[in-house]
C-alpha cells in the first residue's frame, strides 16, 4: 500500500511541474479545467466528455453539472487554449538541440457519418483508403532520443473555415508559431505532402534547416546552370558513380530551385528490394557519404509520428469524440496532445516512475517497443486498482458504521 501511495503522489506532483509553467498565463477557470481536463483524459483512455466526467472529483457531486461546465469550457470563446499552448512550448523548448528532428505531418479526423458538423470536409481516410466527411489535423513532433516524443502542435482545421485559407496558409502558421518557440532550434523533417514550392518559401522565411522528401518530378538547377527533372539528375549521378566504382546505394548533389538561388543538396538512396529511389531535398551541406547517410538517417526518423498518432489513436480516442462543435474539436486536440507530453514529462523527468508504472502494465504491453502504450496502461491500471482499493474501504465503512 505505501508503494502505492508513493506513486500516486509522485504522479500529483509530476502533473503539478508540468502544469504550472502551461497554465502560467492563463485564468483561474482554465487552470482549474486543464488540470482535471488532461488527467481525466489520461485516466479515461478517451475523448467523449461523458466519460471524461467519471474521472472528474470535485466538489460537484452532480455528474450532470460537471458534463455542463466541461461543455461550456470547450465552446465558450473565453475558452481559449492559445496561452497553455505557448505556455508548454516555451517549456519543451529547451529539450529541442540543434539536431533534433522536427516532424510535421498531417493526419485526418475521419467522421463518415457526420453530416451538420460545421465546416465538414472532405479528407482522405488512410485506414479506408477512400475519401471521406470530416477534418485535417496538422501534427509536430519533436524526435527525442530513445523514441520519446513531445508533442508540439495539434492543430484541427478545416478548408472550409474562412479562418484557416487555405493548406498552405495553415501550414504557415503552425511552422511560425513552433520555430518561434524553438527559436529556429531543430531540423524540419517532411513527406512529400509539403513538397510544394510555396512551402520552401516558409523554410526560407523561418531561416531553419529542412530535410523534405520529393515527388521526383521537380526541376532543379544544377551547379553548372542546367535545369533538370529530379528523378533524371539522380539516375545520371548513379550511372556517373558506376561508372567512377564508386557506391551507387546512395548519391548526392548540389542544386537550387530555378527561382531561389539559395543553396540546397538533393540526396537519393536506393532502399534494397524498391526500385524507386528516396528522394530528399535539405538545407543541410552534404559534401560526402557519410553526410548524405546521415540526411537519410533524419528522414528515416519521421516514422515516429506514424507511432504518435496511431498510439493518440488507439489509445487516446484522437478519432472517438462524440461532440459537433468546431471549436470544441480544436480543443479537444490540443488536451490530447498536453496529455501526451505529459507522459514524456515522465519519462524525461523521472524513471524511477516509469518502472514503477511498468509493474501495473500486463505481458501483452511489455512487448510493446513504443513506450507509451506501457506507460499509460500502467497508470490507467493503477488508478483503477486505488479506486477499486477505495471503494472496498467505503463499503466496509459503511458496513462496520
Amino acid at each position: 500500500m505505501l508503494h502505492k501511495d508513493l506513486v500516486l503522489h509522485k504522479t500529483k506532483t509530476l502533473l503539478g511541474e508540468f502544469l504550472n509553467p502551461v497554465i502560467a498565463n492563463t485564468d483561474k477557470p482554465r487552470r482549474k479545467f486543464l488540470h482535471q481536463a488532461i488527467a481525466a483524459i489520461l485516466l479515461s483512455g478517451c475523448l467523449v466528455v461523458k466519460e471524461l466526467t467519471r474521472w472528474i472529483h470535485d466538489g460537484c457531486s452532480d455528474p450532470f453539472y460537471r458534463l455542463k461546465r466541461l461543455l461550456n469550457h470547450l465552446v465558450s470563446p473565453s475558452g481559449d487554449l492559445s496561452a497553455a499552448v505557448a505556455g508548454y512550448r516555451e517549456m519543451v523548448a529547451r529539450y529541442i538541440a540543434p539536431d533534433t528532428p522536427i516532424i510535421i505531418d498531417i493526419t485526418d479526423l475521419a467522421k463518415p457519418r457526420a453530416k451538420r458538423m460545421e465546416y465538414l470536409a472532405h479528407v482522405y481516410d488512410g485506414s479506408e483508403h477512400k475519401l471521406v466527411t470530416g477534418y485535417w489535423c496538422l501534427e509536430v513532433y519533436a524526435h527525442l532520443r530513445h523514441k520519446r516524443v513531445l508533442p508540439l502542435a495539434m492543430d484541427a482545421y478545416s478548408i472550409e473555415d474562412p479562418a484557416v485559407g487555405s493548406r498552405n496558409l495553415q501550414i504557415e502558421r503552425t511552422v511560425e508559431a513552433v520555430n518561434k518557440a524553438l527559436n529556429g532550434v531543430g531540423i524540419w523533417v517532411a513527406d512529400r505532402d509539403f513538397d510544394a514550392l510555396n512551402l520552401y518559401e516558409i523554410w526560407f522565411s523561418c531561416k531553419c534547416h529542412f530535410v523534405v522528401r520529393q515527388c521526383g518530378d521537380r526541376y532543379v538547377v544544377t551547379p553548372n546552370g542546367v535545369h533538370i527533372l529530379e528523378r533524371d539528375l539522380v539516375e545520371h549521378l548513379r550511372q556517373k558513380a558506376a561508372q567512377a566504382n564508386l557506391r551507387t546505394d546512395i548519391v548526392f548533389c548540389k542544386v537550387h530551385l530555378p527561382d531561389n538561388p539559395k543553396p540546397l543538396y538533393l540526396v537519393a538512396s536506393w532502399r534494397p528490394g524498391r526500385s524507386e529511389p528516396l528522394i530528399l531535398l535539405t538545407t543541410m551541406v552534404v559534401e560526402n557519404f557519410q553526410q548524405a547517410e546521415q540526411i537519410v538517417w533524419y528522414y528515416k526518423q519521421r516514422w515516429v509520428c506514424e507511432e504518435a498518432s496511431q498510439f493518440l489513436k488507439s489509445q487516446i480516442g484522437f478519432e472517438c469524440f462524440r461532440i459537433r462543435r468546431y471549436a470544441a474539436i480544436q480543443r479537444l486536440v490540443i488536451l490530447a496532445m498536453l496529455a501526451m507530453g505529459f507522459l514524456t514529462w515522465i519519462i524525461l523527468r523521472s524513471r524511477q516512475m516509469v518502472k514503477a508504472l511498468y509493474k501495473f502494465t500486463s505481458r501483452f504491453r511489455k512487448q510493446v517497443k513504443f513506450t507509451y502504450y506501457r506507460l499509460l496502461e500502467g497508470l490507467q491500471q493503477f488508478a483503477r486498482l486505488r479506486q477499486l482499493r477505495l471503494t472496498a474501504t467505503s463499503l466496509q465503512l459503511l458496513k462496520n458504521g
